[in-house]
């Protein structure tokens, strides 16, 4: 483990001043399909060209698209020149709230040493799906996010290239302000030693690494891809949200015949009133919309180091809805906790099928689950404010 660092400095093109507010994308999973495809059709230049595609596409075409949309921004003059290798401060502001990472290379080798901790199941299509995409785009630009420890000296560090100017300060209609550093060489290497033994969990992106993990495999470990893109933040400056599911029809069943089995389930099921709050009030509860109304559902038996998505998923989603945390057949949709419940709503009486909204996992809880070497269904915990893409460009 001495011998492999976790954080390198990286080798990155920054999106120019005059181009960031136009390109850097909105979180790709904030957006739904027609949301993200009306997004591209307004501007050809936003960087969701290079990382989606239209839901139409096959996948060499959707390739050949994001390929040919990376042409069109590096011909326009959208990125600087490579720079020399480097760390880089990125602050991210969003309704009072602030948090900073710091952004380098992660070797893929402390993942497999576990110094680079998941903390949820990733599904293997989506996985395989990003892989085949990294390989053939041959670019990182979507930071894998990391959360370490919170530790002093590097605050103490931070705060320094505070005292700077930014190289870049902006911000799209979604109101998150961006504002990034270059960290300077002789802080650089201050935080390269600090970072040496640290280890980290994963925040957002356990598809990203679990895909650049394949791809280095594929490759027979070669060197240039050891390294993924990352952002590291405090985990004391995060804020965790919930995903919540809709799926799009109820297997066959009725809405008595679901509301029956869930009961069977061991679940206490109680109508909300149109004047109450849908919002689930605590862990161990989970709100429902099915057939037009709102429901609480709570397990009679739980164990404490059981956790909603899990609950969900084992007692309602696989055996009575027939749904695979993965989603692979399509019904099963993960939106997360940002969204409010009145889109759940109108999207589920659009749509059909039923939804079910769940309570954020705590810190304290999320930390348990790391501990003891476990992992969640997949899209157990939304972190906002979410690191977009289009920022940096590497090379692989």
């Amino acid at each position: 483990m001495a011998d492999i660092k976790l954080l390198n400095k990286v080798s990155a093109k920054l999106v120019k001043k005059e181009w960031a507010e136009r390109v850097v994308s909105p979180a790709y999973d904030m957006l739904r399909t027609a949301e993200r495809e009306k997004v591209m059709k307004e501007d050809p230049y936003v960087f969701l060209h290079v990382t989606s595609a239209k839901s139409t596409f096959t996948e060499k075409s959707r390739t050949d698209a994001n390929k040919a949309a990376l042409k069109r921004l590096l011909k326009a003059g959208v990125y600087s020149d490579e720079d020399s290798p480097s760390l880089y401060l990125y602050k991210l502001s969003y309704e009072g709230h602030q948090q900073t990472a710091i952004v380098g290379d992660i070797s893929i080798e402390a993942f497999e040493d576990q110094r680079v901790i998941p903390h949820e199941r990733t599904r293997e299509l989506r996985a395989t799906d990003l892989a085949n995409h990294l390989e053939k785009i041959g670019i990182h630009s979507s930071p894998v996010a990391l959360a370490y420890d919170h530790d002093d000296l590097v605050d103490r560090l931070v705060a320094e290239v505070f005292k700077s100017e930014p190289i870049l300060d902006f911000c799209r209609e979604d109101n998150l302000e961006q504002t990034i550093w270059k960290v300077p060489e002789t802080i650089t290497e201050q935080l390269l030693l600090l970072f040496e033994k640290k280890k980290t969990f994963i925040v957002d992106g356990h598809h990203r690494m679990n895909a650049n993990h394949t791809v280095w495999l594929r490759s027979n470990r070669n060197k240039r891809y050891g390294k993924i893109l990352a952002a590291l933040f405090s985990a004391n400056e995060l804020k965790i949200r919930s995903f919540h599911r809709h799926v799009t029809d109820l297997n066959g069943l009725t809405p008595y015949e679901l509301t029956t089995r869930i009961a069977e389930m061991d679940f206490h099921i109680e109508p909300v009133m149109p004047q109450d709050n849908y919002e689930p009030e605590d862990q161990g509860q989970i709100t429902m919309f099915l057939d037009g109304n709102w429901y609480k559902l709570s397990p009679q038996r739980m164990h404490p180091s059981e956790l909603d998505a899990a609950i969900l998923q084992n007692r309602i989603l696989t055996p009575l809805l027939n749904v695979d945390e993965e989603g692979s057949d399509g019904r099963l949709q993960y939106l997360p906790g940002t969204i409010t419940l009145e889109y759940l709503e109108s999207m589920t009486r659009e749509e059909g099928g039923v939804a079910f909204a769940l309570h954020p996992v705590s810190m304290d809880q999320l930390q348990a689950v790391i501990n003891r070497k476990k992992t969640l269904p997949p899209k157990s915990t939304y972190f906002e404010p979410k690191v977009r893409s289009g920022i940096f460009i590497v090379e692989r």
